[in-house]
């Protein structure tokens, strides 16, 4: 699995391509941020899917959540696609 996803971060916006590691681990690898650059986010972000919850390589609680949710209807997009060719 993999895709792009576009996120508010600052007064800009950053572009991640989101990839599944191992089940329940994730990494989302910057790929362009359009804002200020000395306050660009992380590089490489390692996201561990929880119970009911999202933890990350970085403190900022934030970003992992909203990558997080990101993954989340992906996932569920992905399902329901899945489920329908059936």
């Amino acid at each position: 699995m993999e895709f792009d996803a576009e996120v508010p971060y600052g007064q800009g916006k950053a572009l991640f391509r989101i990839s599944k590691e191992n089940p329940g681990i994730y990494s989302a690898a910057l790929l362009r941020f359009d804002g200020d650059q000395q306050h660009s986010p992380p590089e490489v972000i390692t996201l561990i899917r929880g119970i009911r919850s999202w933890t990350g390589s970085e403190n900022d609680e934030i970003l992992i959540n909203v990558l997080g949710n990101l993954i989340e209807a992906h996932l569920t997009k992905s399902y329901r696609k899945q489920g329908s060719k059936k």
